[in-house]
């Protein structure tokens, strides 16, 4: 990389050059008080002791009924088998379009063997907006097309050029970022383990504190409920933001035969909007 200022009428190296940018402002002084989840999570076992996902999975299934305590101490004895539980049978993946497929072609080989189904390319679905069926609101924003990157979409043989790290919070001028915001959280990944949710749900770290919100809602209310249920979101997360919560977390896991989902896309979108317009006290 070379600068030619014409200016001052020089040519400057790739060396003095980055050092120049590098030593425009006190970078490392403006990410000090930047949180890790790391840290959050060292701070729960201390606070709470550590926690396992098949612990939280369990205690899920147990109060939603799923699993019984009772069956699950009889069947300890040899003269009991444990009830099977089966992934299809359960109505509630119907609403997040899970099939028997889903599991067996996609999920089941990311689990046993760490990696991606093999498929080929292209794909013959109908675009979302041409479906005979209802899909979810997230396929109207999926591309359907092959297209090679150079480099590579990978953060693990790219991670110079490429990273999964996700900062969460209210974020500083990019242009003129001499003060970063303390309120920052980032994540190596857009994804969480049920561990690391529920560590967020009751974090105390530097004073941090969360609120979670439903977004589901009565299903006898039909179509004509999705309006009044984002309503209702949107203004309980502006009344957290203005309460002093710094995480709000969406959650649908309250889903039953009597209450359906909002897409969580539509209601992260609708949230993300109402705060951004809501004037800052």
């Amino acid at each position: 990389m070379l600068l030619v200022d014409t200016l001052n009428k020089k040519i400057e190296e790739d060396e003095d050059l980055k050092y120049r940018i590098a030593t425009t402002r006190p970078y490392k002084k403006l990410t000090h008080n930047r949180v890790y989840l790391d840290q959050i999570r060292k701070d729960d076992v201390l606070s709470h002791g550590a926690i396992t996902n098949e612990y939280i999975i369990k205690k899920h299934l147990q109060s939603q009924g799923v699993l019984d305590t009772r069956i699950e101490r009889r069947a300890k004895t040899p003269t009991n088998r444990k009830r099977d539980l089966v992934l299809h049978s359960d109505r509630r993946l119907m609403l997040f379009s899970f099939t028997p497929d889903t599991f067996s072609i996609i999920l089941v080989p990311m689990i046993s063997e760490k990696k991606e189904a093999l498929g080929s390319m292209g794909n013959d679905a109908a675009l979302a907006c041409l479906s005979e069926y209802s899909p979810l609101l997230s396929n109207y924003f999926q591309q359907l097309f092959a297209q090679v990157t150079n480099p590579p979409i990978d953060p693990f043989r790219e991670q110079i050029v490429m990273s999964l790290r996700c900062p969460i919070g209210p974020e500083s001028n990019l242009l003129d970022p001499d003060q970063e915001l303390d309120s920052r959280l980032l994540l190596d990944q857009p994804v969480l383990s049920l561990v690391d949710l529920e560590i967020l749900k009751r974090t105390s770290y530097k004073r941090w504190s969360s609120k979670t919100i439903d977004i589901v809602y009565p299903h006898r209310h039909g179509a004509k409920g999705l309006l009044p249920a984002l309503d209702r979101i949107c203004s309980e997360a502006c009344a957290a933001a203005l309460d002093g919560y710094q995480i709000i977390i969406l959650s649908d896991r309250n889903v039953d035969k009597d209450m359906i989902p909002v897409a969580s896309i539509l209601a992260l979108g609708a949230v993300h909007q109402c705060l951004i317009k809501q004037p800052s006290s």
